[in-house]
């Protein structure tokens, strides 16, 4: 399960400001989760065996009349919890959700990067299409845990695991 709360876009401002690096981890190909990076108090009132908290943060500056685009996301582990941390294949379904918080943050990214070099910013066009992006990335995550049943029907978590690794390869 992921929590998706999102935090307001950031314009004109830093990603780097908000990452701590003692609790935050950027997404990697290189470094997957593991059981350690679940830091957070779980929630007995929720049914979840574990929770994934991950958020993009979109940014952008406007250095010599040029606007950058920056999109990042991370993966909070002091807000991230497992009542389980023995199962391999609910660590591998949080991963995904992680995952798919990378697929977002690209497509965001992309999506911004167009507009940008297009020329055609309008006002509030960047916060208008981020807001599109990451109600789509939630979306998604939703559907995600909805067909896997929160990774517990092995089948469609491979299928996910397949679609996904496909989509990032892109």
């Amino acid at each position: 399960m992921v929590n998706l709360k999102m935090f307001p876009i950031l314009f004109f401002s830093f990603f780097l400001s908000f990452v701590n690096n003692d609790t935050h981890i950027i997404w990697s190909t290189n470094r997957k989760l593991t059981w350690d990076d679940f830091n957070g108090k779980p929630d007995k009132s929720m049914q979840a065996a574990a929770l994934t908290y991950t958020d993009i943060h979109v940014g952008a500056s406007l250095e010599g009349g040029k606007t950058n685009v920056i999109v990042d996301n991370f993966f909070d582990t002091k807000l991230s919890w497992s009542k389980n941390k023995t199962s391999a294949a609910l660590l591998a379904h949080e991963q995904l959700h992680f995952d798919i918080t990378e697929l977002y943050t690209r497509k965001i990214r992309k999506r911004l990067n167009e507009i940008v070099s297009e020329k055609t910013i309008k006002n509030g066009s960047l916060s208008k299409e981020s807001s599109k992006l990451l109600k789509q990335w939630k979306e998604f995550q939703l559907e995600y845990d909805t067909e896997t049943n929160h990774g517990t029907i092995p089948d469609k978590q491979k299928e996910w695991e397949q679609k996904v690794t496909l989509l990032l390869n892109e």
